[in-house]
């Protein structure tokens, strides 16, 4: 029998545990990508051949976040003291796997790792292929105002996360946005250049990206304002993945991940039913083919890409909540709509009891 203190001890490492669990994964779902934990994370959760083989997990990883040194064809002996030693990445692995219980390999070589990974060689030489994964960042805005709205931006594969936040944060850093985080409400008269520069990092991006949004009017529905968003948030996602896939830039079968901002109106219990309903949707659709895998509300401080849906959400309030005289906010608002190409034609959203703006 352990002593209280035993006890209280083993309390706090198991609750020290679940903090650093729930850090990790808002850092993977906010496009995170500032500790080696969260990039080992993201090579164990897109690649799940890597959880098997820390070889293979080793060499996505310096291919993902080391590209300019990693070289598959041969690396010069000085590049090699550059890249992230093997080992930090293996502790990584292991904390992640061991200790918060994620991204776990197959059970035989959790057992046999070391024999089963010289088994596996060739297996492991090949490349392997990432999960089919689309994730999508969501703010909502214009709750007080006559149309309420939900922006999103959609990310179509798994390793663009990555690849568009570092562009995001690498223009930044030297930007004169440098130490502000993005907000579309916050923009000053003197934001508009960069502003501009900011939104050329976003389209030469485009070919990974795709933006949504749908809004109600309030004065149209008797619903009370929490239950608005959770509906516009649910038929986002619904409808948003029926447009990506009549469109065919996406197929069957994928895993849909939803990022929230932290300060939306949504509880975790909201949240659980948002995701039990949209998952329904998706079996009766497709054939359990399309899965929403995990919604999750993180700070938007850390994530590049929930700024850019914050942005985006901002212009679109701008164009449809703004009656007054126009200024420099309008014509940011203009500057981001014609640049990112959003469409703000009217459409009947089914499952609505209201007439909807369905923007894609």
């Amino acid at each position: 029998m352990p002593s209280e203190e035993e006890q209280a001890e083993r309390e706090a490492k198991l609750a020290k545990l679940e903090k650093e669990k729930k850090e990790l994964l808002a850092s993977l779902a906010g496009g995170d990508f500032s500790t080696l934990k969260t990039k080992v994370a993201y090579i164990l959760n897109l690649y799940p051949q890597a959880r098997n083989s820390d070889i293979t997990l080793s060499i996505k990883y310096w291919e993902t976040f080391q590209p300019d040194i990693y070289n598959e064809s041969g690396i010069l002996p000085k590049d090699l003291f550059k890249l992230e030693r093997l080992h930090y990445i293996v502790r990584a692995r292991a904390k992640i796997q061991n200790e918060y219980g994620l991204f776990t390999s197959d059970s035989p070589v959790k057992k046999f790792r070391k024999k089963r990974e010289e088994e596996m060689q060739d297996e492991v030489l090949k490349d392997a292929s990432p999960r089919k994964v689309i994730t999508v960042f969501a703010d909502e805005t214009g709750k007080n105002q006559n149309y309420v709205i939900v922006a999103s931006v959609w990310v179509l594969t798994g390793r663009a996360v990555y690849t568009i936040s570092k562009s995001i944060l690498d223009w930044q850093s030297s930007s004169l946005w440098a130490n502000r985080e993005i907000h579309f409400t916050k923009f000053g008269k003197r934001d508009s250049d960069t502003l501009a520069e900011y939104l050329n990092i976003i389209q030469a991006n485009r070919e990974f990206l795709s933006f949504k949004a749908i809004a109600v009017e309030r004065s149209r529905t008797k619903r009370k304002i929490e239950d608005v968003v959770e509906k516009l948030h649910e038929h986002m996602l619904l409808n948003g993945l029926e447009h990506e896939v009549e469109h065919h830039r996406i197929s069957p079968p994928q895993t849909i991940n939803v990022t929230l901002d932290e300060e939306q109106s949504l509880d975790a219990i909201t949240l659980a039913e948002v995701k039990r309903r949209v998952n329904s949707h998706f079996e009766d659709r497709f054939s359990g083919e399309m899965l929403l895998g995990t919604l999750e509300s993180v700070s938007s401080r850390k994530s590049p890409m929930v700024q850019l849906a914050d942005l985006i959400a901002g212009a679109i309030n701008r164009r449809l909540n703004h009656d007054g005289d126009k200024n420099y906010k309008d014509e940011m608002a203009d500057r981001v709509i014609h640049a990112l190409d959003l469409q703000l034609g009217a459409d009947e959203v089914d499952g609505i009891d209201v007439t909807t703006l369905f923007k894609i």
